[in-house]
């Protein structure tokens, strides 16, 4: 039965995931300000990553695009990621490594209501027919 709903995304979902990312983010930026050994030109990417990064991660989250955001902001985990691996063995970092965020809001809690409410319908329908059946 969990297959059968969509995963629904709410804007506190998002919200989370970036603040999530973000602790490890500006870590990182913060161990990369303090990295001589790193060559400009990847310092450089890394800046404008991370400048990206912010314009996203200090935006509010959308009712109407909560979804793409949640999938937006796991493409920059994925990326943040990438970069604590390439950047780990060059500076010390100041966080562990970031993880995989999990899936977002289980439809469970939807699923309970959307059985209550269908009961509540066809006892409804019940109610109604009897009704109808005693005019």
């Amino acid at each position: 039965m969990s297959d059968f709903l969509p995963t629904v995304v709410m804007p506190d979902d998002v919200r989370a995931a970036k603040a999530r990312i973000d602790s490890f983010a500006r870590a990182m930026d913060r161990s990369v300000a303090f990295c001589p050994q790193l060559h400009p030109l990847v310092r450089r990417s890394w800046s404008d990553f991370y400048r990206n990064w912010r314009q996203f991660a200090d935006a509010d989250a959308s009712w109407l695009h909560a979804a793409a955001e949640f999938e937006t902001a796991k493409q920059y985990e994925e990326h943040v990621i990438a970069w604590q691996a390439q950047l780990g063995p060059l500076c010390a970092m100041t966080s562990p490594p970031l993880s995989r965020t999990p899936t977002a809001t289980s439809p469970a809690a939807l699923q309970t209501t959307i059985k209550t409410v269908a009961i509540a319908g066809a006892v409804v329908a019940v109610a109604l027919a009897v009704r109808e059946v005693s005019k």
